[in-house]
């Protein structure tokens, strides 16, 4: 044995491999950060490594069997051993421990990782370097879905590139074992201009997931890039070639590399897809996302456009749920722009089928709480929202708007909205209850301050406008609060009187007493003639203008016909006309609705 590793040592051997594995190392490190900037194909790095893998008993061989000298490369058996004194073995002890540790270290990696080292030939992420993974947070690793860039002429793809961003977000949200930053946060990141560093860094995940699309006519091409917070190298990327009738495979295959480049091939069911579309159609699933596009930035334009959208989903395909969940929140929450009875049953269709066949639909059980009778049926459907993993902003702001606001309970959401805030400071949705909470904690400079971050203060945006009013009209700031109403309804239309009963209390406000009662006979005459117009802002400005027993009578109608503004209103109405709160047939309302003080304070010891 002596003898073997003396001539182990004469030959230079442990040497050779030492500078072998050295070398190779170097060479994987630079070729996996090199070669995702060209986007190569993953087999260019897959090849090259087994290749270093394969040539290195070759490479030994060599070394034992030649030997170099100053009369060229002779075979080994042809030089005598002289017996000469050996150089220092401690360098060749050092190389043998570094050789073991490295063979240690591969198996311990291979044996308590789930079989990483497949995983980063499944990848092409070379695993040596533990920056070159993802960081575990808490044992579970972590990572951001930033919206993808449309490239394509004219921009005319956005909707698409969030709608792949997305979806393969809430495919990942699915995986065990997988911390996924929400779809406000992520998509309301890349617009700060920060670096993957500081997104990650804000976001609390140690990867982020890019990606670019450009479309030509029926050609797709879609790039991704998932890059390390901590090191800001890119540790897997991919593009995709095909055609416009292949998204589906271009999303699960995405999907399913991100959840092999973080967790190894274990993770997976070979069988089981990764990403659900909902749909088999392609057609179908495209006219959707033009639908969700549209849903995302809530004005009554794109409201109209998302509802559209949804329902020529639908027409392609009838067995579409998503689409149903959506037209039937759109068609449902229509009806607080219009009326109860007309809108009802067309929501109901899509709402029960949506409902039936997928239970966790966000925007089925909002609906559903919405046009539920009763706060304690309403708090199911609520709940389960916010259960939900998609919609986060939709569901907050229809469980304040829905159910906490109409009851007086205001701050028991602000905690929530404002942590949702942080990752999406200008979200109409989330800014609306935290204006409201402030409006009636009589901090006007905050209220005004929220209501106009978005920067849609022209009348253009009903929540806006809806904002503005009531922080006007709390403040007893008539001028102001007729500006704001009469340009909202130049801009989008009276909304079933909503407005109008704002512009009304503004000539009241402003002591034009005459031009309120005129416009009181307008708004009467017009829901006479069939024009849709809500009772409840009537009843309201009948009581601001000291007419009780005729506002009581409105507020009948309005609790008869199920006026979602009825609920929004009447403890509101209370607290600014005592008059009218102390009417028997109003406090009788109240209790019909739910809204009187022992119902309240019940559903509060209940935990609802």
């Amino acid at each position: 044995m002596g003898s073997f590793w003396r001539e182990m040592r004469r030959r230079h051997v442990l040497r050779v491999a030492g500078i072998y594995v050295a070398a190779g190392w170097i060479f994987v490190e630079v070729m996996a950060n090199l070669l995702p900037l060209f986007e190569a194909p993953l087999w260019i790095g897959k090849t090259f490594t087994l290749l270093l893998f394969l040539a290195f008993p070759i490479t030994l061989i060599i070394a034992w069997a030649f030997e170099i000298t100053p009369d060229g490369v002779k075979h080994a058996d042809e030089l005598e051993d002289t017996g000469e004194a050996l150089p220092a073995a401690l360098p060749d002890y050092l190389i043998v421990a570094a050789l073991c540790l490295v063979v240690l270290v591969s198996f311990v990696d291979f044996g308590g990782n789930e079989l990483q080292p497949l995983a980063a030939v499944e990848s092409g992420v070379e695993t040596g370097d533990p920056q070159s993974r993802s960081d575990a947070v808490d044992g579970v690793d972590s990572l951001a879905v930033l919206p993808f860039i449309d490239f394509s002429e004219g921009a005319s793809s956005q909707y698409l590139a969030d709608g792949i961003a997305e979806t393969v977000l809430n495919a990942l949200t699915q995986q065990e074992g997988l911390r996924v930053a929400s779809r406000t946060s992520s998509f309301s990141a890349q617009n700060r201009e920060q670096s993957i560093q500081e997104i990650g860094q804000r976001l609390g995940v140690a990867q982020v997931l890019e990606g670019s699309l450009r479309r030509s006519g029926n050609r797709l091409r879609v790039s991704a890039q998932l890059t390390n917070v901590e090191t800001g190298y890119q540790t897997w990327s991919q593009t995709y070639d095909r055609e416009f009738d292949d998204i589906f495979e271009i999303e699960e295959d995405l999907a399913r590399s991100i959840v092999l480049a973080l967790k190894g091939p274990l993770a997976l069911d070979e069988v089981k897809q990764v990403v659900a579309a909902g749909t088999d159609s392609v057609e179908a699933y495209n006219v959707n996302l033009q639908g969700l596009y549209a849903f995302q930035s809530p004005n009554q334009r794109n409201f109209a456009s998302a509802m559209a959208a949804f329902q020529k989903a639908i027409d392609l395909d009838p067995n579409y749920w998503d689409a149903h969940g959506y037209l039937a929140f759109c068609v449902g929450y229509f009806s607080i722009y219009s009326d109860y009875a007309t809108q009802v049953m067309p929501a109901a269709v899509s709402m029960e089928l949506a409902l039936r066949n997928k239970p966790d639909s966000v925007p089925a059980n909002l609906i559903k709480g919405v046009l539920t009778p009763g706060y304690d049926a309403k708090y199911e459907y609520y709940a389960r929202a916010l259960e939900g993993t998609s919609d986060r902003d939709l569901a907050l702001y229809v469980y304040y708007a829905a159910y906490l606001a109409p009851q007086w309970r205001h701050a028991e959401i602000d905690q929530m909205v404002v942590e949702a805030l942080r990752d999406a400071p200008n979200s109409v949705l989330l800014l609306f209850s935290v204006a409201m909470n402030a409006s009636r904690a009589g901090d006007y400079s905050e209220a005004l301050e929220l209501a106009n971050r978005p920067g849609q203060s022209d009348g253009s945006n009903f929540l806006v406008s809806a904002m503005l009013s009531d922080i006007y009209f709390r403040m007893g700031d008539g001028e102001n609060l007729k500006r704001v109403a009469e340009q909202s309804i130049s801009a989008i239309g009276p909304q079933n009187g909503f407005i109008t009963g704002f512009l009304l209390q503004a000539h009241i406000l402003n002591g034009d007493l005459e031009k309120a009662q005129e416009l009181l006979g307008n708004m009467i005459a017009k829901r006479n003639a069939g024009a849709s117009m809500s009772a409840t802002p009537i009843a309201m400005g009948l009581a601001a203008l000291g007419e009780v027993e005729e506002a009581v009578i409105w507020f009948m109608r309005a609790y008869r016909e199920r006026d979602y503004w009825l609920e929004w209103h009447i403890l509101s109405s209370a607290r600014f006309y005592p008059e009218l709160a102390a009417h028997p047939t109003f406090q009788n309302v109240l209790k019909l609705l739910g809204l009187d003080e022992a119902s309240i304070q019940e559903r509060i010891a209940q935990g609802h």
